[in-house]
């Protein structure tokens, strides 16, 4: 059995696990006809990472709108749960995908962003989850973070021009996992202490596979190893009716073959912030 293969199989492995793994802690359910006062919640709450729609910019012009759909937890209320999420989106490629539709060198350069980012895909249906490492008081807390799923991205096939599929629409099936650590910690307006948010940094190991013979129909090269890993480090801010923003950049490790990026930096925001 190839390297690759036996990495793939051990991350499907762990995409498997932790979810389980990391999800077996208590929750705290809400008394009924209570209503929660998001100002003044406690920090130690698990951050919710895409709570409404979000959009997300790559550089070369790539745009990404995601949002999600289902979001349901699976298993035992108290004792343990299985977290499971549905997304949906759609992404614009940069502004050089028309101009090389025809050679394929970079018609399809924002298929290496949607690799990298764990909200991307038409339709991402996955596990996501996080386990609360350690904490320093009510607002500061270190959290292991995962997300593992399957998604389908789009891109434009390649091609001669005389062939009829040239330029149209084509999906690729894709399987990925992340993992990582996040610290966050408080951020409020100077005059309003008591609309408190969050603000985070966050490392992350992202790994990500599709077959080669999809990737052959969407980039004019041939051969593809089809699993690409990298690493990211991001941040963000949040706070309630005032700002929700988060930049990072990513580092392809073992990247795809078409891309000669070093580096993918985005930039995204909420556009329906918590009330």
């Amino acid at each position: 059995m190839r390297g690759w293969e036996k990495t793939l199989k051990r991350w499907m492995l762990i995409g498997l696990v932790f979810p389980w793994f990391l999800s077996a802690q208590s929750l705290k359910p809400t008394a009924p006809g209570s209503k929660r006062d998001t100002l003044q919640r406690t920090l130690t709450e698990p951050p919710d990472w895409l709570s409404a729609g979000m959009m997300e910019w790559g550089q070369g012009g790539q745009l990404q709108a995601s949002a999600p759909v289902v979001r349901l937890l699976i298993g035992e209320p108290g004792k343990w749960q299985l977290p499971l999420s549905v997304y949906s989106g759609v992404t614009q490629p940069g502004s050089n995908a028309v101009m090389g539709m025809v050679n394929g060198s970079r018609s399809n350069e924002s298929i290496t962003w949607q690799l990298y980012s764990p909200w991307s895909g038409m339709m991402n249906v996955g596990f996501e989850g996080q386990k609360l490492c350690s904490n320093w008081g009510s607002y500061s807390a270190l959290r292991m973070v995962f997300q593992a799923g399957e998604r389908v991205l789009s891109g434009y096939r390649v091609g001669a021009l005389n062939d009829p599929l040239t330029g149209k629409q084509q999906f690729l099936w894709n399987h990925y996992a992340v993992f990582g650590w996040v610290i966050h910690t408080g951020a409020w307006e100077r005059s309003n202490p008591k609309n408190l948010g969050r603000g985070w940094l966050m490392v992350r190991g992202h790994l990500s596979y599709s077959a080669p013979e999809q990737l052959r129909g969407l980039f004019s090269l041939r051969d593809f190893r089809g699993l690409y890993g990298g690493a990211s480090l991001g941040l963000g801010i949040e706070v309630s009716r005032v700002v929700h923003l988060r930049a990072g950049v990513c580092w392809p490790v073992h990247g795809p073959e078409w891309s000669p990026l070093r580096s993918l930096a985005q930039f995204s925001f909420q556009y329906n912030w918590k009330s």
